[in-house]
């Protein structure tokens, strides 16, 4: 592991816009951060900090690049037990030496934060329970292992960030956020990961990399489009460009919390499977 990834872990938790945001002066009343960072003032506990990445980065073949990550809140009425509970997940009073871990070693069993996809729950009186399966991390292992097959974890060869690290519900303050967020982070956190393919996941992911690299996509506008038979189109969905200082082949598939079946990327590019497998093995 590249003994520079605590602190990039660290950097993207503690983001020096978040101070900038706290400020009511005119900078911090129209930063575009300040709505996704209220969002979380409709929950209870300590501010949860911004979530650098999930999965093994250092290791990851292929990086799932979506929009931001949800906030991990109980609900007290839910009818199962587990979703009563919120995530134990790091909030702006952890140590930082325990965010890192969190962030680093999300998946590894031992290190005790997830549990077969499972999430650690903030800890009650009943003791430590866990969550259901994520229907998210489920649908990211099966990617992988279509890919790559099961010789190695999932987590182990995937990662999964986003172009907003701060955590909202229903993507509030995403679209605010996203150029500024995409800016800071985006790049040097692809750099610290060797995966040859990225596939970026769902609309606003795909409109701020749009954003972010205008000159390669003034030939690509239909990218992050469906046509009419539901299938991207091929020429605009799925090329080589530079992202984190590494040439990697890109695609785009629709989210899986989306309406309809959810995408696959061995059925969406099957044409391509062949290109897709030679990202991974990075032989592209």
């Amino acid at each position: 592991m590249p003994l520079y990834l605590d602190q990039l872990a660290i950097s993207v938790a503690r983001c020096s816009e978040l101070v900038r945001v706290g400020k009511e002066t005119e900078e911090g009343r129209h930063h575009p951060c300040r709505k996704i960072v209220d969002s979380q003032d409709a929950f209870a506990g300590p501010f949860q900090v911004p979530e650098a990445w999930a999965g093994n980065l250092a290791s990851a073949r292929i990086a799932f690049l979506s929009s931001n990550p949800a906030i991990s809140v109980g609900n007290p009425a839910a009818r199962w037990r587990a979703k009563r509970v919120a995530e134990k997940y790091p909030t702006v009073d952890w140590q930082d030496s325990d965010i890192a871990d969190f962030m680093i070693h999300r998946f590894e069993p031992e290190h005790g934060w997830v549990l077969n996809r499972r999430h650690r729950k903030v800890e009650t009186a009943d003791g430590p329970t866990w969550g259901t399966p994520e229907p998210y991390w489920g649908w990211v292992k099966q990617q992988t292992y279509a890919l790559l097959g099961a010789g190695a974890p999932w987590y182990e060869q995937a990662v999964m960030t986003e172009v907003v690290h701060c955590k909202s519900n229903g993507e509030e303050g995403v679209a605010q956020a996203a150029p500024l967020c995409a800016q800071k982070h985006m790049d040097r956190i692809l750099a610290a990961s060797p995966a040859g393919l990225v596939v970026v996941v769902g609309s606003k992911a795909a409109q701020t990399l749009k954003l972010a690299y205008p000159a390669v996509f003034q030939q690509r506008p239909l990218f992050g489009k469906y046509t009419e038979h539901g299938v991207p189109y091929q020429e605009q969905n799925l090329f080589q460009m530079v992202l984190g200082g590494r040439n990697r082949l890109i695609c785009f598939l629709k989210h899986p919390s989306s309406h309809g079946a959810k995408p696959s990327l061995a059925l969406t590019y099957a044409d391509n499977l062949d290109r897709l497998r030679l990202a991974v093995e990075g032989t592209v």
